[in-house]
């Protein structure tokens, strides 16, 4: 027995929807780039989907949530609703997850989620044209951002890549999941 097996409906739908709804709420989060950026948005999501689902090394429960996403694809189109309540849903599912499961798959959880919606945040850059003075802010930001023990973890170009609104959406997740 899987350990999507164990759960009710709801929590089985909330966290297999999960993924696909979290790196949605990304993409949906900046509509600047027009219908280009978002069906780039929607491709790396399934692009990523996909190679989670066939990580060999990872996390197995993460895998079978994964692949259980991968198989509702026909669904995809109705998970767009109540985005916002994305952060509530990953405290939920984190919460079903060290019930059912343990602690090293939350937190593989938790680190699969961040890794999916920042990809599709990385997928496109909608603002190509900037003036100077924003360009020097967005490098200030850029020098300022990630701890000092960590290091920065992107490049200044896949810095780019974030918009303001994206990065707000990433804050808003990584507090929820940081918060369950």
């Amino acid at each position: 027995m899987s350990f999507l097996e164990k759960l009710t409906e709801t929590q089985h739908q909330t966290i297999i929807r999960l993924p696909y709804r979290i790196g949605l709420w990304v993409s949906q989060s900046d509509t600047s780039g027009g219908s280009d950026a978002d069906d780039r948005e929607k491709q790396a999501l399934s692009n990523i989907l996909h190679g989670f689902a066939e990580d060999v090394f990872g996390s197995e429960t993460i895998q079978h949530i994964i692949s259980a996403t991968i198989r509702q694809k026909s669904e995809w189109s109705g998970w767009g609703i109540n985005l916002e309540l994305v952060p509530d849903d990953c405290r939920i599912a984190i919460e079903v997850l060290r019930e059912h499961g343990d602690e090293k798959d939350a937190n593989a959880f938790k680190r699969q989620l961040m890794e999916i919606a920042e990809a599709v945040a990385l997928a496109f850059r909608e603002h190509e044209q900037v003036s100077v003075f924003a360009a020097f802010g967005m490098y200030v930001s850029y020098m300022f951002s990630g701890s000092k023990k960590a290091g920065r973890k992107r490049t200044f170009d896949e810095f780019l890549n974030i918009s303001a609104s994206e990065r707000k959406t990433l804050s808003a997740i990584s507090d929820a999941l940081e918060a369950a």
